[in-house]
């Protein structure tokens, strides 16, 4: 299990969480397995920019279903980092792909979407 990034004071701010900041987000061997498996052409291209997407997002959200923390930069699309709470209340990085530019615009109009 590595650190990656902290939640900032403004990331909780910005989305109202509940929770202290520079709360610590690690990922571990299996979020990797998974985020190859899941999402295996965005890994290999965008997985090296993971640490530069949590600390300096260009957006961020909270998706609406299972409350997880989105960072999203523009690198050559809008690629998102999922950011989920375990059982054990510790966060770590769940997903990372690009998303369509529509897909951007749907959460933007669905107003779940904040600019870093």
């Amino acid at each position: 299990m590595k650190e990656v990034g902290k939640i900032s004071q403004r990331v909780i701010d910005l989305l109202s969480l509940s929770v202290e900041p520079e709360t610590p987000i690690y990922l571990g061997k299996t979020n990797i397995e998974h985020m190859k498996n899941k999402h295996p052409e965005d890994f290999a291209k965008y997985f090296q920019e993971l640490e530069n997407i949590i600390s300096l997002p260009d957006y961020i959200a909270r998706h609406p279903k299972d409350g997880s923390i989105q960072f999203i930069k523009i690198i050559d699309v809008h690629v998102l980092v999922g950011v989920r709470v375990s059982s054990k209340g510790k966060f770590f990085v769940r997903s990372i792909y690009g998303i369509t530019q529509r897909r951007f615009e749907n959460y933007n109009k669905a107003g779940t979407i904040k600019k870093y």
